[in-house]
Parts: structure tokens; C-alpha cells; sequence
């Protein structure tokens, strides 16, 4: 079938999971069109054009799996990571360079000339550098019987820290909590799984409140005051992820108080 597929005035809606959106991409296929839009749910009310409901088929979502897992790492590797992605639009975006894929093979890859392809890589390497930023930002506490932290990333980086982070910490039960998203990255006992939360109770551990307070003085300690400088510090640190950071939070409580 040609990339060149009549594009069409509908949008596609669908239920915001993955597998809806291969399902979205099957249904592009089979009908031989290219839709205005696809959105998730929290997009499906705010579009212009005539909306068609796409269902989530197991079956059709894992052919069109399979088919980018054909294509290679680098094409499934793009579409899975951009798909993470909290911008407008990534949706289409993302199908449009499937269709690229599919029709090219995977030497789409490397076709960063076409416009499809470079807007997926670009949603792909935000996301990719956000995850990256988190990892090296993030600051766990001791809560109750497991590390805790919390992250307000832009995108629903997650799955991208779950490798890096039950590497790091073999032994040790943990949980992220994007705040941001309302969701959280938990690993207890083995097992590891991803829940919906609505907030972070911090823990209040008289130990761990020491750490931080310790922690706290030795950044001050290292501070020159007459050199500081906050626009370099944001340079280094965007100041966004300050509040996730024991380190340039205010003063903790007294042990006292």
C-alpha cells in the first residue's frame, strides 16, 4: 500500500492505551487513509473534525506490534519512548511515521529529511532527555519500609527509569511517584508495577529526617556565597526541579519542633 493514502477530515478516537494506538495505526491501514487526528481521551472533545471510535483489539494491536518489532529497534524504540510524550498532536505524529515505516522499512530511520520522521524523533528525544534529567535529579527518602521519591516531570517517563532504577537498587523496595501524572513506579518484593496515586505522604522517620538535614549542611557548606549564582545554578539545574530536591528545599523542621 503507498504512503501517499488519502488523508481524511476524521479523527480517530481511542482509549489512550498502546495497544489502542496500533490498533489506530491497523485501522489507518485498512481503510487506506491517513485521519486528521488521533486522540486519546483527553483530547477527543477539543477536535474539529468528525470523530470515528477505534476499539482496542488484542489481535490487530499485536500484528501491528509485530510488524515494528520487524522493522527494528531503532523505529520500535521511537515510537514506543515518543509515545510517552505529553505533547499535542504526538498521536498523529506518531502514526504518520509508522505509515513511513511501513511503506520504507527500516531505512525510514534514517530519512530525518521527511517531515514525519523528524517530528517522531524529536517527540522520542524529548522524552528520552527528560527521563535522563530525572535520573539524575531524583532524591529518594527513607518511607516507612521502602525508598520513596517524588518527580513532576513533562512527560510519563516511568518505564524509561524502571530498568535504571531496579539495576541501582537490587535489594531495595522503592517508589517513584509522578506527581506531575498521577501515577507511580513501585517495586516491592520482586515485583514491580505501575499504580495510580493522588499524592506523596512524605516520611517522617527521625533518621532520615537527620540525613536530610546533614545532607542540607554539607551543600551549604560547599556554597560560596559571594560567588552564588542562581541563573548558572539554573543553567545546570532548571529550576523545576528544585522543589523535587532535598537539597533546595527550605529549612526541615527542628528535631525539637
Amino acid at each position: 500500500m503507498s504512503y501517499q493514502a488519502h488523508v481524511t477530515d476524521v479523527a480517530y478516537c481511542y482509549d489512550g492505551s498502546f495497544a489502542g494506538f496500533l490498533c489506530c495505526v491497523f485501522e489507518s491501514y485498512a481503510r487506506r487513509e491517513i485521519p486528521a487526528e488521533v486522540c486519546p481521551p483527553e483530547e477527543g472533545q477539543l477536535n474539529f473534525f468528525g470523530a470515528r471510535d477505534i476499539p482496542t483489539d488484542p489481535q490487530r494491536a499485536r500484528r501491528v506490534a509485530a510488524g515494528l518489532e520487524r522493522l527494528g529497534a531503532q523505529v520500535k524504540d521511537c515510537i514506543t519512548t515518543g509515545f510517552l510524550s505529553t505533547e499535542g498532536g504526538k498521536d498523529l505524529t506518531l502514526l504518520r511515521f509508522a505509515r513511513l515505516c511501513f511503506e520504507q522499512g527500516p531505512r525510514a530511520a534514517q530519512m530525518l529529511g521527511n517531515p514525519d520522521a523528524a517530528a517522531a524523533f524529536a517527540l522520542a528525544r524529548a522524552v528520552s532527555n527528560e527521563a535522563c534529567k530525572c535520573i539524575e535529579f531524583i532524591r529518594f527518602e527513607q518511607r516507612d519500609d521502602m525508598l520513596g521519591a517524588v518527580i513532576h516531570p513533562k512527560h510519563q517517563v516511568l518505564p524509561l527509569l524502571r530498568g535504571h532504577f531496579c539495576s541501582r537498587l537490587p535489594d531495595d523496595d522503592f517508589l517513584i511517584f509522578d506527581a506531575a501524572h498521577g501515577t507511580a513506579l513501585v517495586r516491592r518484593s520482586g515485583r514491580v508495577q505501575y499504580l495510580t496515586m493522588e499524592r506523596y505522604t512524605p516520611g517522617t522517620d527521625a533518621g532520615e529526617l537527620d540525613w536530610q538535614r546533614l545532607w542540607k549542611r554539607f551543600f551549604k557548606a560547599l556554597t560560596i556565597e559571594e560567588r552564588r549564582n542562581e541563573k548558572a545554578q539554573m543553567n545546570h539545574v532548571q529550576k523545576r526541579f528544585w522543589k523535587d530536591m532535598v537539597e533546595m528545599q527550605g529549612d526541615l523542621p527542628s528535631p525539637l519542633e
